[in-house]
């Protein structure tokens, strides 16, 4: 149920909102009326007028008021009616004026329709053309790839007016636990249903000593060849693979396995996630996002620079573990008789794994460490292909080759703080991103589909019309309604029940008055003259304008002047 500060969506346009306004209006100014023909009944002789004096307009009313309050003998009730007159006359008139300063337009997404889009590609360094995207320094990564699925390069012949959101579906999980292996080390962990192996390419590795921190935490170190002294292995980009079936069996096919490699471009301090999506020919689907980002420093001042990098240092303990092994062991140690040059902190957790790999090298100022910290996020399931055309498109896939596979980068831009210098990166918010990226990606599942082979990407979406329209509050909606409903019984109940001459205006009295002399039926528009003359017929005689004594006697019905009038005449007379 919604609150009642929520805002309720109205399919109208201004013009229908200032029509229901108006009728607002002219209904409350209706009640108003109403309430003051109730207290012309039950008040004094001065009541009626109160009502009246609200047709003479504002000025008409504050120089009735004014004028009013300077007597004595006029009631205090009468005084208080006439204040309230005044504020329930601004109310009725500006009411309607508040309540459309809290209306603002607004749009909701009509009822979705399927829609396949097919878009040819171009493949530029292993991945289609323009399938990286970048993420701003405190913006959401979900965010930013619905962005990029419903962007011109996935989605070129997009009508105007419409919202495409790739279709999102339930998918059954195949494999949730998964065992992880870095070069030759394999770390055990579940039941097996699925092996993720790093590695580093041109990288040669012997005498590892693997250490058993925790069930889940393993410290690794070991002596890797390198291409020459300055290039050390974690200077390659990590590569690895997805098996769906144990890697040292003898009877692994070539579609038992899914490949994905980090996005590294020699420049350290940026984050980089890499999406791989494979389809094997039995109908599982796998996703792997892999979140990557880079550290150089000497080996002497580690810990002050990766404190500097990673505001997660201290709390993180892959990273402050590294300190320690960093320094003990990239050196000759015992039974070790060449130094250990790779060191790699790992932690795995069910379908997630995060590693902080450094490979040291010398140079003539001292030992130089380079860092990759790096976390994994896998999703092996199967989900029914709700389009025949995607359908197609993997059926002819399968007859070419064993397995697909497609990337997509995603490339943080970094935050900067207050100084414009760098803002430190916080693993635990790389580890949530990764994780978050491969959920996605799984959701989208079978409705996003890159074929290689015919350079296409086939995108399933939910395509809904932007319908426009006008937020209002619900506590305004409600309240509006209230008003509008009390007024309109008020309104009428007192045109029933009261009836005239207390519910009519002066103008109808008069031309009720003069009904029998104009001979006309009532009501009609009435010729109006000066001097004060209603269809020729006099209300007052022009002597009553210049009068020489306000004590002198009036022509009308009595003969004279009434005794009341004359006494405030002469008192008003007294007080000039």
């Amino acid at each position: 149920m919604p609150a009642l500060t929520d805002k309720i969506f109205l399919p109208i346009s201004i013009f229908v909102l200032n029509v229901v306004l108006a009728a607002f209006k002219f209904v409350l100014a209706n009640a108003v009326g109403a309430c003051f023909a109730i207290y012309a009944m039950r008040g004094c002789e001065y009541a009626k007028s109160v009502g009246w004096i609200r047709s003479a307009g504002y000025r008409g009313m504050i120089t009735t008021s004014y004028n009013t309050f300077k007597r004595k003998n006029v009631p205090g009730s009468v005084k208080l009616a006439l204040i309230v007159a005044f504020i329930a006359t601004l109310v009725a008139n500006f009411l309607d004026k508040g309540i459309s300063s809290l209306v603002h337009p607004g749009f909701r997404l009509g009822q979705p329709t399927k829609d396949v889009v097919v878009s040819p590609q171009a493949e530029h360094s292993g991945i289609f053309f323009g399938w990286s995207f970048v993420v701003p320094g405190n913006g959401s990564v979900v965010g930013t790839m619905k962005q990029s699925l419903n962007s011109s390069i996935a989605n070129p012949r997009a009508d105007d007016g419409y919202v495409y959101s790739p279709v999102i579906s339930e998918y059954t999980p195949v494999c949730t636990d998964f065992e992880f292996q870095f070069e030759k080390e394999i770390m055990r962990n579940g039941s097996g249903c699925g092996w993720v192996k790093i590695y580093f390419p041109t990288n040669f590795v012997n005498s590892p000593i693997k250490t058993e921190r925790s069930p889940n935490r393993w410290s690794i170190t070991m002596a890797s060849s390198q291409l020459d002294s300055d290039h050390p292995a974690t200077e390659q980009p990590a590569s690895g693979y997805l098996y769906f079936v144990d890697p040292t069996s003898f009877d692994r096919k070539a579609n038992d396995f899914c490949s994905f490699k980090e996005d590294y471009r020699d420049n350290y301090e940026y984050v980089r996630t890499t999406i791989t999506k494979c389809v094997r020919d039995n109908g599982d689907i796998a996703v792997v996002a892999m979140t990557a980002t880079r550290l150089i420093s000497y080996v002497a001042e580690f810990d002050s620079v990766a404190a500097k990098t990673y505001s997660t240092y201290h709390s993180d303990d892959l990273l402050s573990t590294m300190n320690k092994t960093i320094r003990t062991k990239a050196i000759t140690a015992p039974p070790v008789q060449e130094p250990h040059n790779l060191m790699a902190e790992i932690r795995v957790a069910n379908s997630t794994t995060e590693a902080f790999v450094c490979g040291v090298y010398e140079k003539p100022d001292g030992d130089v460490s380079l860092c990759v910290y790096f976390t994994i996020a896998v999703h092996i399931f199967k989900q029914p292909v709700l389009n025949d055309q995607i359908q197609g498109a993997i059926d002819r896939l399968k007859r070419l080759v064993q397995f697909a596979n497609y990337h997509m980068v995603l490339e943080y831009f970094p935050e900067l703080t207050e100084d414009n210098t760098l803002a430190p990166i916080s693993t635990k918010k790389m580890r949530n991103d990764t994780v978050a990226v491969a959920d996605y990606m799984a959701q989208i599942g079978s409705s996003f589909f890159a074929n290689f082979y015919e350079k296409k990407v086939y995108i399933l979406y939910d395509k809904a019309e932007i319908e426009t329209g006008l937020e209002i509050p619900l506590w305004v909606l409600i309240a509006a309604g209230i008003i509008m409903l009390v007024s309109f019984c008020l309104w009428q109940l007192t045109h029933w029940f009261v009836g005239p001459p207390h519910t009519s205006s002066l103008y109808s009295i008069v031309r009720t008055r003069l009904a029998e002399t104009s001979g006309t039926p009532f009501p009609r528009l009435m010729r109006f003259k000066l001097p004060l003359t209603f269809e020729d017929v006099y209300l007052l005689p022009d002597q009553f304008e210049n009068l020489p004594d306000e004590t002198e006697t009036l022509p009308d019905e009595t003969g004279t002047l009434p005794e009341d009038i004359k006494s405030e005449r002469v008192q008003d007379k007294e007080n000039k």
